[in-house]
């Protein structure tokens, strides 16, 4: 301290750079930093709109523990809703279990949500395409059955205001002489970043069928359409998809053994030469498992194949699924992962927290999901 004119001068403390400021921000959890936006209006854009902080901040957070209860395909982290999918940068995409049309996106770090336009009556499934770095995130709506004209939508979060309708290669289909559809499948893109679901469709012309994969760039709203090649399956009606080394592709079971072929590049129309054969030597103890493999990823890298099988429980109860990790080169099961109870359980699951809120959120009432079921710890 120092006299000056008979008053104290107090020894000014140097202010510390705004950049240090942040770096010390992005080590904080969610929990302060949203208490930190009402700081200044500096520290708001920063935690509010600046995407590379938010970025920096989702790697470096510490993992949230949601409580959460799991029955047989379900999961609900609130008793009105059902979980669906988990975005890059800690958000849920979630179903209403009251009205088949209602999904929202929710950001449980934050209590954010967002609700979707109602979807069209008779959606089938709902697909996500979203940027962690530049926030931008569009939504499909996909409705239709098998034997009926199945129709797209599509809307930008933030600048749609309803869904808009969106034109495939096989649009009015049944409507052409001689042509028919009789197994379609939408195959989502939630689950990848960039943003490529696949649409198939068996079409039958008189007695001939074939095969065609219409793969969807959300991004840029444009389908590309491949064929199956002839000759390589005896039955297509045997055959459904898969991912192998992050490609499309098209399998079908001959005795104990998987084939395997690739669509390489959907650009440009290119499929593996070959089709690759994985014996499955776990079905001579498990035969009824055969005709239930619902779904397969290929992870050629690491040489192991990841399955996933019907399961229906003694008495008929209910359908789950049991996940098994099968070791190509070894050809044994590494994991089996049991199907839960019919009835639901609570269990607790981690996830990655994050600041990042679309265009659009608001806040939940309380500040929680309306089933108010799930809570929060930071380690």
């Amino acid at each position: 301290m120092q006299m000056v004119e008979g008053r104290v001068d107090p020894i000014k403390v140097p202010k510390l750079p705004f950049d240090i400021i942040s770096e010390i921000l992005s080590w904080l959890p969610v929990e302060s930093l949203l208490r930190f936006r009402c700081v200044c209006k500096q520290w708001c854009l920063l935690l509010t709109q600046d995407h590379q902080f938010i970025a920096k901040h989702s790697n470096r957070a510490s993992p949230l523990l949601l409580q959460c209860m799991i029955s047989p395909g379900k999961i609900r982290y609130d008793e009105n809703f059902k979980f669906l999918y988990r975005l890059f940068g800690g958000l849920l995409v979630e179903m209403s279990l009251k009205n088949s049309g209602v999904y929202r996106i929710r950001n449980p770090a934050t209590h954010q949500v967002l609700y979707l336009p109602d979807a069209h009556e008779g959606t089938d499934q709902i697909d996500i395409a979203f940027n962690s770095f530049t926030h931008e995130c569009k939504v499909v709506c996909v409705h239709g059955e098998d034997g009926e004209e199945v129709g797209f939508e599509v809307l930008t979060v933030g600048k749609d205001k309803q869904w808009r309708p969106l034109k495939h290669p096989n649009q009015d289909l049944l409507k052409q002489h001689g042509k028919q559809a009789l197994k379609q499948k939408y195959w989502p893109a939630a689950y990848k970043a960039e943003g490529l679901g696949h649409f198939t469709q068996l079409i039958s012309v008189g007695k001939d069928l074939y095969l065609e994969i219409q793969s969807l760039d959300i991004w840029s709203e444009r389908f590309t359409t491949n064929t199956v090649p002839r000759g390589f399956f005896a039955d297509l009606n045997e055959v459904s998809v898969l991912t192998w080394n992050h490609c499309l592709a098209v399998r079908n079971m001959t005795e104990e053994n998987l084939n395997v072929l690739v669509l390489e590049d959907f650009k440009e129309h290119k499929w593996s030469q070959n089709k690759i054969i994985v014996p499955l030597k776990f079905l001579k103890n498990h035969p009824e498992w055969k005709d239930k493999i619902v779904h397969a990823i290929g992870i050629p890298e690491s040489g192991i194949l990841q399955m996933a099988i019907n399961y229906v429980y003694p008495g008929g109860i209910t359908k789950t699924i049991i996940v098994i990790d099968y070791d190509m080169s070894t050809q044994t099961v590494i994991r089996e992962c049991k199907p839960p109870l019919p009835f639901p359980l609570p269990d607790s699951r981690w996830h990655e927290p994050s600041l990042i809120a679309l265009k659009g959120m608001k806040s939940e009432k309380a500040g929680f999901s309306p089933g108010d079921s799930f809570f929060i710890c930071f380690f």
